[in-house]
């Protein structure tokens, strides 16, 4: 009767855990890979390879020229640059496209049908600009 009672209450958990999730098209499976928004269940995220984003960049790519290692003042004046200009790009995709969430390839997961927009490209568009 126990047994039965457990077996019971763990299909009615399984049930409740997929009903939560019939709710979202969503979810974030690497916390550590978002760049931009919060929450375990964006409804507009985006994802991109950042290598190949950072790979456009030009103060990231004089660093790489130069071969600059963190020990060099350069290095940091240059890196900070980079960073503002990745992190403003973030925003102004966000805001200008309605994503509510960015991150790494494989960091968002759909649940359903829907797919997670790759959006690269668009940030080589952005951090290319000046």
């Amino acid at each position: 009767m126990i047994l039965a009672g457990l077996v019971l209450g763990s299909v009615a958990l399984a049930a409740a855990d997929a009903a939560a999730a019939a709710k979202y098209d969503f979810e974030v499976v690497k916390t550590d890979e978002i760049y931009f928004g919060s929450g375990k269940h964006p409804k507009a995220p985006g994802v991109m390879t950042a290598d190949d984003i950072w790979a456009v960049i030009p103060e990231y790519k004089q660093i790489l020229k130069d071969e600059l290692t963190d020990e060099d003042a350069q290095y940091h004046i240059l890196m900070r640059k980079a960073t503002e200009r990745f992190s403003k790009a973030l925003k102004k995709l966000a805001k200008r496209d309605g994503y509510d969430m960015l991150g790494e390839t494989g960091s968002i997961k759909a649940l359903g049908k829907k797919k997670v927009p790759d959006v690269t490209k668009d940030m080589i568009k952005l951090v290319t600009r000046d």
